[in-house]
């Protein structure tokens, strides 16, 4: 399924080398007005264009409203809009399913019928609706008093500091490689850059924070925050694990005590309890796979001829799915926020 949401409901459209990719976002209140250049801001902190160690291919990413917002207000109906591909390229691509690509089980899955063009439905590209999305959500909460953010937590080898996991309100990030400690990007910079010059690519992590997000939001068992979040957070490509908590070995230094207000000392368990969010910061790690696409010699798999073969990919990739990726984990997390919002309301 291309679509998500209980309150909210999210359907992506378009793929990799498809003419378009493009979303529509049902359930948004009516009369709303939207910051349009917020919007086009996230987008652009997505965007390649913006970085140079990012994948060659330069899309503009023009945001094409069909339908929801006039004079950037919401209008009640359902929000469409499209992104035209002016960047695709299918025959930069043979029909070869490539190592650790969604390639094979998508052709398995589909009888040969999916276009898998550049990852097709798999691909990046496509958080770039999903982004959009977000974006628009991100509004919404910041009118409850809801803020998200991130930064890179690290790229290969090299590690940024932790957010502060009791901070009271966001550090100062730059939001195209936002970090804790800024001296940090040279290093991680180098190694991208080093790593791309040999043909291969980078695991990396993101940490992803929000404020103000009330005590008692969410729910027990299938409806929790960590569900709800991981359901979004799993659509984006190459995220491959994300944790919830500060793990420790012994109870005694996993448990966080109360302070007065109902604050805790520590925050351990990422302001999730049962499910349900406690009031202290809401924090989820999430972990990037290396980018599969890499540029050494290795076997592919013919899905016409049904056997190995020798394969060097020649597209336009990136070496690391951090700074760009940061857009789309916020983007998921303002969405599943705002949908298990919703819920919150109707109870209180």
């Amino acid at each position: 399924m291309d679509s998500i949401g209980k309150n909210i409901k999210l359907t992506l459209s378009g793929a990799s080398h498809a003419p378009s990719v493009g979303c529509v976002l049902e359930g948004l209140p009516c009369g709303f007005k939207l910051d349009m250049d917020a919007v086009r801001f996230d987008l652009e902190r997505r965007r390649a264009g913006n970085y140079a160690l990012a994948t060659p291919r330069r899309e503009a990413d023009d945001l094409i409203i069909v339908s929801g917002i006039k004079d950037g207000v919401t209008d009640g109906g359902p929000v469409s809009v499209t992104f035209p591909n002016r960047e695709h390229d299918k025959n930069a691509y043979s029909p070869v399913a490539r190592p650790s690509h969604a390639d094979y089980a998508a052709w398995v899955k589909s009888g040969g019928a999916e276009d898998i063009s550049g990852g097709g439905r798999y691909s990046g590209r496509m958080t770039l609706p999903l982004t959009f999305a977000g974006s628009v959500v991100r509004q919404l909460l910041k009118a409850d008093g809801i803020t998200v953010f991130s930064h890179i937590s690290y790229i290969g080898s090299v590690e940024d500091a932790p957010f502060d996991p009791v901070m009271e309100r966001a550090p100062e990030l730059d939001p195209f490689f936002p970090l804790v400690d800024r001296t940090k990007r040279e290093p991680m910079e180098r190694l991208i850059s080093e790593t791309r010059d040999r043909g291969d690519t980078l695991a990396c992590g993101l940490e992803c924070a929000a404020l103000g997000v009330p005590a008692g939001l969410g729910e027990p068992l299938f409806s929790g925050v960590e569900s709800t979040l991981s359901r979004y957070l799993f659509m984006i490509p190459g995220l491959r694990g994300i944790d919830f908590a500060d793990m420790r070995v012994l109870g005694s230094e996993m448990n966080d005590q109360f302070a007065d207000g109902g604050r805790t000392v520590t925050n351990r368990s990422f302001g999730i309890n049962g499910g349900i969010a406690n009031g202290m910061p809401l924090i989820v790690k999430v972990r990037f796979r290396p980018v599969p696409s890499i540029g050494l010699p290795q076997t592919g798999y013919d899905l016409i001829g049904s056997k190995p073969v020798p394969l060097e990919i020649k597209g336009r990739h990136d070496t690391a799915i951090l700074p760009r990726g940061a857009a789309a984990v916020e983007a998921a997390v303002c969405l599943g926020l705002y949908d298990l919002l919703l819920d919150h309301k109707r109870e209180s």
